[in-house]
């Protein structure tokens, strides 16, 4: 059994469950000598902890990953609250003195389709995926800079290119944005964030109906089939940062934001019209990496990208 973490301690959200990712990543990590905060409000998979609460399943997954010879402490906070991100923090330092790495794993399912959706489903959706990652990150984040070093993962999914849960969809669409801004201001720390876009069996598609797709799910994508690419991401080698990896099967691609070559238009609708015939080409197009790069493709002139 390798070393690579030997030094590092994690922080991993949504944690606990035996088959799903979050659980995956600690105990891959934990085997190669990470010492891991292992995070789950034991909520269902709607995050309502009326509906099959478990308060003990964090503390259940740490005593797993003890008795195969790895450190873990368990914390059954909700992430949305930003108390839950302290006290992760805390246990941290109090055993370990350090915050290295951080993956926000955390999600919450839905049943509802849109537009058959609410506030409450929509709030519901933003506090645990957008605002989980927010609190982690503003917990562990001074803790990183003062060592000057830290890795981040920020959990996705490839429903953000579209999908009937509109909450979901919506919110881990957010991520690209915020993990895009992390990447930015944690260039200078030698702090990474990268985001990313799972496919694999899990405590939220466990919930889908048996169907032939599902069982092909449970049979080819194994959450173990992930965690190396997680693993690599938050390693000392890997400097990667601002990226979007879709990862799933035994594979995993570089996800992008890109441009079509910028069609000049005038006053009419019909210039729009002739150009987006070009501008729907995809054979040239451009990777946007930040506001910045997409209003120079726009013409902005570089020196003034900043202005």
């Amino acid at each position: 059994m390798s070393n690579e973490f030997q030094d590092r301690v994690a922080l991993v959200t949504g944690a606990a469950d035996r088959i799903g990712l979050g659980f995956a990543h600690a105990s891959y990590l934990a085997e190669r000598g990470a010492k891991i905060v292992l995070n789950d409000l034991g909520s269902g998979t709607l995050g309502l902890v009326e509906q099959g609460f478990k308060p003990d399943i964090a503390e259940e997954a740490a005593q797993r990953i003890r008795d195969a010879g790895g450190e873990a402490i368990a914390n059954n906070g909700d992430v949305g609250d930003p108390a839950t991100a302290q006290a992760m923090v805390s246990s941290a330092l109090e055993a370990w003195g350090r915050v290295d790495i951080l993956i926000n794993n955390a999600g919450v399912a839905s049943s509802a389709f849109f537009p058959d959706i609410d506030a409450d489903e929509m709030h519901r959706h933003v506090g645990v995926t957008l605002l989980g990652c927010l609190n982690t990150a503003k917990a562990a984040w001074p803790h990183m800079v003062e060592r000057g070093y830290g890795r981040i993962i920020n959990t996705g999914s490839p429903a953000c290119f579209g999908n009937p849960i509109a909450s979901y969809a919506a919110t881990k669409s957010g991520l690209f944005g915020f993990t895009r801004t992390e990447a930015m201001f944690g260039q200078a720390h030698n702090i990474t964030a990268n985001l990313l876009l799972p496919a694999a069996i899990s405590r939220l598609t466990e919930g889908l109906p048996e169907s032939p797709f599902k069982t092909h799910l449970r049979d080819h994508f194994g959450a173990e089939k992930v965690a190396p690419v997680v693993a690599h991401l938050v390693s000392d080698q890997c400097t990667v940062t601002g990226e979007a990896f879709t990862v799933g099967g035994g594979k995993f691609a570089r996800i992008v934001y890109a441009a079509s070559p910028a069609q000049e238009i005038d006053l009419t609708m019909e210039s729009v019209a002739s150009g987006l015939t070009y501008a729907m080409d995809t054979s040239d197009w451009t990777p946007q990496g930040s506001t910045a790069e997409s209003m120079v493709h726009l013409g902005m002139p570089p020196e003034l990208e900043q202005m």
